[in-house]
């Protein structure tokens, strides 16, 4: 870690940050490695263990914002106490992006009726690496189902826990928690510049807290296995790993996911690396061919909410 000193900021600026996603943007990176850090300024009161069954898991008929608040208070207040930005932070408070994101506005309007004074940050991710890298996680859970088949919506049926393109037109998200919050309250950041410049990356959030944010030396963490590994484990989930993404396989046993990515990790050691390069392009080709320019025109409005030139990150833009 970087040294530094803890600067002193006034009580508006300790409001609670809302940190809630995207996946695949460096959440755990951020919960591991910033938000807990006091000399950063920070102090994380709640990440995903919290968060999941009070915001997130909680029937909607029995969701109370004044119970959940009064269970966070305390933590808010020893953040306060100590002159930090209290955090709460859970990607899964942007959606679940293997269930199309349907309760993502749900839980948008739980935070604003539990949170009502907070700020928010939302990292965003360029669609066609987005895309790869969660096909890559669903996997990694336990997914039995094709990159074709993870992206093809089945004919004939009602609304079912699949991906849905829409879930990554992230104008839509993010103009709801601008107008639940404010504009001047919702700070939108691109995952290329916390992967090219994390103090760039740090510098935005501590400008928009009105404090400043101290960097961490340290690596990249939850790094995925290779295409090949990952492609004979889905294989092998269809027959073993029992979970919510593959409810009924036939031999399912305890512990069969570890034991699974635990041989990838093994796989990915003695494999040639021109074969896992060859199903790393044949992998991004398809997420390429299925994106195309079809984010472009939801990326223009992106871009325009925001403030950020996403065509200079990489994404496609509506000209």
């Amino acid at each position: 870690m970087l040294a530094c000193s803890v600067t002193r900021i006034s009580p508006a600026v300790m409001r609670p940050l809302l940190h809630i996603g995207y996946h695949k943007t460096g959440t755990t990176w951020l919960q591991r490695h910033v938000f807990p850090k006091g000399k950063a300024g920070f102090f994380l009161v709640a990440g995903p263990d919290a968060l999941r069954p009070s915001l997130v898991q909680v029937d909607a008929f029995d969701f109370g914002p004044e119970l959940v608040r009064e269970a966070f208070q305390p933590g808010i207040k020893k953040a306060q106490a100590r002159n930090l930005v209290p955090v709460f932070s859970h990607e899964r408070l942007s959606g679940n992006p293997h269930s199309g994101g349907y309760d993502s506005k749900q839980i948008a309007d739980r935070l604003a009726a539990t949170f009502p004074e907070a700020r928010i940050l939302v990292v965003i991710r360029e669609q066609r690496n987005m895309l790869l890298s969660i096909y890559k996680q669903y996997v990694r859970m336990g997914g039995a189902a094709s990159f074709r088949q993870y992206v093809t919506l089945p004919t004939g049926v009602g609304r079912v826990p699949v991906f849905r393109f829409e879930f990554l037109e992230y104008h839509r998200l993010v103009g709801h928690y601008r107008g639940l919050f404010g504009a001047e309250d919702v700070l939108v950041l691109p995952y290329e510049l916390l992967a090219k410049d994390p103090a760039s990356f740090l510098g935005r959030i501590g400008e928009f807290l009105g404090a400043p944010v101290a960097v961490p030396t340290v690596r990249w963490v939850n790094i995925s296995p290779s295409a090949f590994a990952l492609s004979l484990k889905r294989h092998a989930n269809r027959w073993v790993v029992r979970d919510a993404l593959n409810p009924a396989p036939p031999f399912a046993f305890e512990g069969s996911n570890e034991t699974l990515l635990r041989t990838c990790r093994t796989v990915d050691r003695i494999a040639p690396a021109a074969l896992k390069e060859g199903h790393e392009r044949r992998w991004q080709r398809f997420a390429e061919q299925e994106i195309g320019e079809r984010y472009a025109e939801s990326n223009a409005i992106t871009a325009e909410l925001t403030g950020i030139d996403l065509r200079a990150f990489g994404y496609a833009c509506k000209r």
